[in-house]
């Protein structure tokens, strides 16, 4: 029996075996873990940031939607005299007024919108038949505009700005 020295025994291999790396394992698994999560929770993970990025609504009905009203103006027209003026005539754009048999002072106040149509302002006054003198004017928005006056018997004042 050979005595051989230990060292002479069986030899270690010249090189290792090659293992595999383990990352690309561990990524595919974080990776699939992922994409179930996103199919099973996504749905309840976009409620969620929808919801807590909506405004929040106030209880209670919508307030009322104001429309604003087209800009105005005022139109008076008075007549002064004595006794009864026979007729009076005042027009402002298409709103007429006539009265007949007027007892004087009288006066007439007219808001119309703010439009071309409504440009035109005209008072007639047919006096009485008493020849008594009747002062007819009118205003827009507190200016007197035109004034004017007539005497005699069924004397005419005619007025107007068109």
């Amino acid at each position: 029996m050979s005595q051989l020295p230990p060292e002479y025994g069986v030899a270690p291999p010249m090189y290792e075996m090659p293992r595999s790396p383990k990352w690309p394992w561990v990524l595919l698994l974080i990776l699939a873990l992922f994409a179930v999560g996103t199919v099973v929770f996504g749905p309840r993970v976009l409620d969620a940031a929808r919801e807590a990025t909506r405004p929040v609504a106030e209880e209670g009905p919508p307030p009322p939607t104001v429309v604003p009203s087209p800009p105005k103006r005022v139109v008076v027209f008075e007549v002064t005299g004595t006794g009864t003026a026979f007729n009076i005539t005042a027009t402002v754009g298409t709103s007429v007024r006539n009265q007949s048999s007027v007892p004087l002072p009288w006066t007439h106040r007219v808001e119309v919108s703010v439009d071309p149509s409504s440009k035109s302002v005209m008072l007639v006054v047919v006096a009485g038949p008493d020849g008594a003198e009747v002062h007819g004017k009118y205003t827009v928005d507190g200016v007197t505009v035109r004034e004017g006056k007539a005497s005699g018997p069924y004397g005419v004042l005619t007025i107007t700005d068109s």
